[in-house]
């Protein structure tokens, strides 16, 4: 972690007058330092006569304190908060020294000791952290178990309903509550709670322990209501637990009858929806098998054919979907021919594909297998595949009218652009110049221009093309077009500079006066070493109205902790160009890891830095529809065979939340597909789409020139990806001060050579 240069104060200042204080502030990493200048400023001026020297040994043991407790390291912090306690026991000083003891004696296991010195902690009544020490005291007598004495101060620290640790504290009030044997004061707060937050992410736990209250109250029913509730909602962990409870109560002879057959088919379509096809099947035979099966068997099939088609095995879904097309269940019916849709385009049958899309894009039935954002997508989707896919078999004049009208017929359509943009492209692969040219043009004023532009550019000569490609440059920005037509003045002889970086600006004073309440909590949790607790509160603020008067100061405290995400969402979402803002936009996460692990895998850092920009912005929990996990969101089974690959232990794909894991088999993986296809943009477009598809778009389209190999992605997901990854690549790199990212538009696309294939 980047050592942060604490201040200083001019000398004769009453707080601190000593070199010693601002030696060793110096020495402080990024927590430190926010631990000391914060204890420092909360301080009273000291005596004229006071020695200096028990101020400096609390300021370093309050640093330490909170350093090491945000690296893992309790017993070290446990001893920098004696030392700390040592300087100054009294008053507000030792207060804050011993909330520091308490959290690292919390840390280190010892939740008796924990809660005694969080009590004394508690004793001044204005501490900015009040509710979270209250949070945490109680958490550490309930580990202890002084249950009712921890459900009292859960219920203190929800009292301040403004903060985001209100919500945690009410949920775990509602946890010793159950832990005290007071169920029935328990399952009615779980009730209300669950019923106001139903998405927190306490919510599964809360509903085990609700399933568990109600058990304990003699509600069998009730309880294995929960309980089978949460089995069904099959990608959640606590579903497992809850599944194993029924089980295990049912073994015991309890009132649990087994599973229906439509309760594993709930449980196969939601696991397909949260890309997890082999857990699926699991289910779908179970329901195969269940007694009420055969009212079941159509929907069954429909599932199990989607698993087989996520799964890549076209052949065996297009026979498990074929005898369903013309079911009299309508969502089996559509699943069915959605299926046979995909499958027949894979195989090149493009009249039966093509039909089959228009027959799903004419019903509003749901498809099985699929989340609700694809459910909401997916008539458009296929209204357009219809017309596309002669498009993607080459067949590019039938393409230009089938597009062309799909456009006309669905003008309010997201992809009525798209269609416009493949059917001028269409002209261009036929070798239409000014049928192309045209139809580019016409495309020049929406929000194609930046493309339809640097495409004129292509077909022109001379003079226009070259203002053709500036004004492509200065429209594309820092975005594909941009860098593609810099590249393309470059190589005319033209100087093509990036765009200028915004000018720097101060940040803002203090917004209103609840936000400003707000991040002074943020920054005391945070100096106490508690980096997810204060976290939580800046990201409660910027889910808040408030989000965005506060923004530059949200983003500025939560990169100063070191969290990437935060930052990069409000400048994303809130924030105009400046400086500052294009560096949070692009934040480089565990620079240490990625550095190592980029150059034993040679891969350029600012190329992995794009790739986690566009997978999960910077977001190390967050998992994909397709069950991709982490910060590089690659899918378990991938991890696993690259950790063979490295010759490193196996269990790293349940491991993909941490960043450092993620980070490292992510750049490795990046590596290897780079290597293998012998360019960057290939290798990102494997990474997307997998490399057996990049293979053969590389092997069928060889000898293209990258620009054009690139709008010929076939996948409109893969195609948007390489464009955005290979520009950010490049602001990445001027971000870091080097040349511009080595694109090169007329270079020719090569046939993959062999290498990794998973």
């Amino acid at each position: 972690m980047k050592a942060v240069k604490g201040p200083t104060y001019p000398t004769g200042s009453p707080r601190s007058g000593q070199p010693e204080t601002a030696r060793r502030l110096r020495t402080y990493t990024r927590t430190g330092a926010l631990a000391a200048v914060a204890a420092l400023l909360l301080q009273a001026p000291l005596p004229a006569a006071a020695s200096a020297e028990p101020l400096c040994d609390w300021l370093s043991g309050i640093g330490d304190a909170a350093q090491a407790l945000a690296e893992g390291r309790a017993e070290d912090s446990e001893h920098a908060a004696r030392q700390a306690l040592a300087a100054r026991p009294r008053a507000a000083a030792g207060a804050r020294a011993e909330a520091a003891l308490g959290l690292a004696l919390a840390a280190r296991g010892v939740p008796a000791d924990a809660a005694a010195a969080l009590e004394l902690a508690l004793a001044p009544s204005t501490a900015p952290a009040r509710a979270h020490l209250s949070f945490l005291r109680a958490e550490a007598l309930l580990a202890s178990g002084a249950a009712p004495q921890a459900a009292a101060l859960f219920a203190a620290a929800a009292a301040a309903p403004e903060l985001a640790i209100a919500r945690r504290a009410r949920f775990r009030e509602a946890d010793a509550l159950l832990a005290a044997g007071l169920a029935a004061e328990a399952v009615p707060a779980l009730e209300h709670l669950l019923e106001a937050w139903p998405t927190d992410p306490a919510a599964p736990a809360a509903r085990l322990a609700l399933a568990a209250g109600r058990r304990a109250l003699g509600d069998e029913a009730g309880a294995a209501e929960a309980y089978r509730a949460l089995w069904l909602d099959a990608d959640l962990p606590e579903a497992r637990i809850a599944g194993a409870a029924l089980a295990s109560w049912r073994a015991a002879g309890g009132p649990v009858p087994p599973a229906t057959a439509d309760e594993h088919l709930v449980r196969a379509d939601r696991l397909l929806a949260v890309g997890r096809p082999e857990e699926a099947l699991t289910e779908v035979a179970e329901a195969r098998e269940a007694e009420e099966a055969p009212a079941a068997s159509g929907r069954a099939e429909a599932l199990r054919a989607v698993a087989l088609l996520a799964l890549g095995q076209a052949g065996e879904a297009e026979q498990a979907a074929a005898p369903l097309a013309g079911d009299l269940d309508e969502g089996v019916r559509r699943t069915a021919r959605w299926v046979l849709a995909r499958a027949e385009a894979r195989d090149g049958r493009l009249d039966e594909a093509s039909r089959r899309y228009a027959e799903v894009a004419a019903s509003g039935a749901p498809i099985a297998g699929l989340p609700a954002w694809r459910q909401r997508d997916v008539g458009d989707e296929s209204a357009f595949l219809s017309a596309w896919l002669w498009y993607d078999a080459g067949q590019f004049a039938h393409a230009a009218e089938t597009l062309a009208a799909f456009a006309r017929q669905h003008p309010s359509s997201r992809r009525a652009e798209d269609a416009l943009w493949f059917a001028a492209w269409s002209r261009y692969r036929l070798g239409d110049g000014p049928q192309a040219a045209q139809a580019f043009a016409r495309l020049a004023h929406g929000p194609l221009v930046d493309a339809a532009t640097y495409w004129q550019g292509r077909l022109a000569r001379g003079a226009r093309q070259r203002a053709l490609y500036r004004a492509a440059a200065a429209v594309g920005g820092d975005g594909w077009y941009g860098l593609l037509a810099r590249a393309r003045l470059a190589a005319l002889g033209e100087r093509a500079p990036r765009p200028p970086v915004p000018p720097a600006r101060p940040l803002p004073e203090a917004p209103e006066a609840r936000a400003s309440v707000r991040l002074s909590v943020a920054v005391e949790v945070l100096a106490l070493g508690l980096e997810d607790l204060g976290l939580d509160e800046l990201r409660d603020l910027a889910r808040s109205a408030r989000a965005r008067p506060a923004a530059p100061l949200v983003a500025q405290l939560a990169a100063f902790a070191g969290d990437p995400e935060l930052p990069f969402r409000m400048a994303r979402d809130h924030l105009g160009p400046t400086r500052r803002s294009l560096r949070w936009a692009h934040p480089s996460p565990r620079p240490e890891v990625l550095a190592a692990g980029s150059r034993a895998f040679g891969i350029d850092p600012s190329l992995v830095l794009a790739v986690m920009r566009r997978e999960s912005s910077f977001r190390p929990g967050v998992r994909s529809g397709a069950g991709a996990e982490g910060l590089m969101q690659l899918r378990p089974a991938t991890a696993e065979r690259l950790a063979a690959l490295l010759g490193v232990p196996g269990g790293v794909g349940a491991r993909l939340g941490d960043p450092g894991v993620s980070l490292e088999l992510g750049a490795h993986y990046l590596g290897l597909l780079v290597a293998r296809f012998g360019s960057p943009a290939v290798g990102v477009a494997a990474y997307n789409a997998g490399p057996r598809f990049a293979a053969e778009w590389a092997r069928e389209r060889a000898g293209m020139p990258l620009d054009a190999w690139v709008e010929s992605i076939p996948f409109r997901e893969t195609r948007l990806y390489v464009k955005i990854v290979l520009a950010d690549w490049d602001v990445y790199r001027g971000l870091a001060g080097e040349d511009t990212a080595p694109i090169e538009p007329d270079r020719s696309v090569e046939p993959p050579a062999d290498g990794v294939a998973f």
